[in-house]
């Protein structure tokens, strides 16, 4: 997008997620050649049941830096489409 784009290139992030694209998670150096560009894998299940690695991300702020962590596969495989429970 255009208007992100220009964003990117003329204000200093140490991230930027994004996702809605149908793409497997990636994390890569911005154009900038500042900012991480994070693209979240969405949160659907797959074929077999279960989520793709990158689907949750934690970040933390801490004495004032920014760190990410990705969620465990091992944490967001106890979350299958066959026990997913709505409300």
């Amino acid at each position: 997008m255009a208007e992100i784009r220009e964003v990117l290139d003329n204000v200093i992030f140490h991230y930027h997620f994004y996702g809605h694209t149908g793409e497997p998670f990636k994390e890569e150096t911005d154009f900038n050649g500042i900012t991480q560009a994070i693209k979240i894998k969405e949160l659907e299940f797959n074929e077999s049941g279960i989520l793709e690695k990158g689907c949750m991300i934690i970040l933390t702020k801490e004495n004032g830096e920014l760190s990410i962590e990705i969620v465990d596969q091992k944490l967001t495989n106890k979350m299958t489409k066959f026990n997913w429970k709505l409300p």
